[in-house]
């Protein structure tokens, strides 16, 4: 506080009353005590700053906003100050008022997420979301755990994805954007044979055109049609040959298909071009199993295991350990794998989709070969 750290005793007492009837849900007994400390020392601006965000919690915003203005008179920069006569003008459609003032925050306070969350609102309501863009972005840096601010953010790039989209339709609504956006969308909403339908289209449209291969593998794999899909990502590979997630995925895919050595040299040369592939050693593991190198193999799987040891993978991981330590006769080994595998198959049994429509294009997001796990409870 400040004029003279507000010395007398009554005026301390209302204003710590005022915080405790704010923190209580009483705004309107709050008013009454940030009241008594402005008629008692006119001069206090924090004074004005807490009556005026009692009273907009009030629903009282023409008082609201002259108690703010007050205290920003009295002193000026006073942090919050703007803020809240942004807020205030914003509920009374009052844009570029707001706008002003929240400008004004976030010039007095740069690391004020808030401000900078309700500038980008108000470009939102003035439907300008490229506007709103950088302030969210640099709300979201000062605060990336705000659900708010995520929201909001996510929603000005969304109408500006849905604004470009428009405008390529428009442009030709049959052309191969058109449809691999379409792919992608049913992709993003599991509609797989719909997805099929459209990367297929934009394939034949622009045969040479890179990623497009590649989604359409995705979704083949999703659809089960494993020879398609291993074509597909071979196309993809030959269009460009140094598409690791392509590598991966075909990799992963010959493992499960019983074609491991190709598929660990694939999967190697991934890792290497990219080492935060984490989920490749799950099935470089799978691969080197194969082959019967036991040892190369346990460290790829404890390597999954480090990567995340809550994933899918992991779980999968204490499975086939617990397979090759009973190979090689070390019992405990294997005893104390298959219990990190029972115990984490019953963590997370109810919230564990095992269907591999689950896929998205997130390269992490291929499917577990877990169909011997399934009766993994009975095999020790």
């Amino acid at each position: 506080m400040s004029q003279a750290a507000v010395t007398d005793v009554n005026v301390r007492q209302a204003m710590e009353q005022g915080a405790d009837a704010i923190k209580a849900g009483n705004a309107s007994e709050a008013v009454t005590d940030y009241t008594a400390v402005t008629h008692a020392l006119p001069e206090f601006a924090e004074g004005y700053l807490d009556l005026g965000l009692a009273l907009e919690q009030t629903g009282q915003l023409a008082m609201a906003h002259d108690a703010l203005e007050r205290s920003l008179q009295l002193k000026p920069g006073l942090r919050g100050a703007n803020l809240f006569l942004g807020i205030i003008a914003y509920r009374q459609d009052r844009y570029k008022d707001a706008e002003a003032s929240l400008l004004r925050e976030t010039h007095d306070d740069p690391r004020d997420a808030k401000a900078f969350m309700w500038l980008g609102v108000c470009y939102l309501a003035e439907n300008n979301p490229k506007a709103a863009i950088a302030p969210l972005d640099r709300a979201y840096l000062l605060d990336p755990k705000d659900e708010d601010i995520l929201y909001h953010r996510g929603h000005a790039y969304l109408l500006m994805a849905n604004a470009s989209y428009a405008e390529m339709f428009k442009l030709n609504e049959d052309s191969m954007r058109v449809h691999q956006v379409l792919g992608e969308a049913y992709a993003t909403g599991y509609r797989t044979e719909q997805a099929i339908w459209e990367f297929e289209l934009a394939v034949k449209m622009a045969p040479n055109q890179p990623g497009l291969h590649e989604e359409l593998a995705d979704q083949y794999w999703i659809a089960g049609q494993m020879d398609k899909a291993a074509i597909a990502y071979r196309d993809e590979l030959r269009i460009d040959p140094y598409s690791t997630t392509s590598k991966f995925k075909l990799g992963s895919l010959l493992v499960l298909r019983q074609s491991p050595q190709e598929g660990v040299d694939l999967l190697n040369q991934a890792l290497r071009a990219d080492p935060t592939l984490n989920d490749a050693h799950y099935y470089l593991g799978s691969g080197l199993m194969n082959l019967g190198r036991d040892q190369d193999a346990i460290q790829e799987f404890q390597r999954a295991i480090a990567a995340d040891a809550g994933n899918g993978r992991a779980i999968s991981s204490y499975y086939k350990l617990a397979r090759l330590y009973r190979k090689l006769g070390d019992t405990q080994a294997a005893d104390d794998a298959m219990q990190n595998f029972l115990r984490m198959k019953s963590q997370i049994a109810a919230r564990q989709d095992r269907h591999t429509a689950q896929i998205t294009r997130d390269r992490a997001s291929l499917p577990v070969d877990d169909a011997e796990s399934t009766t993994a409870s009975t095999d020790h």
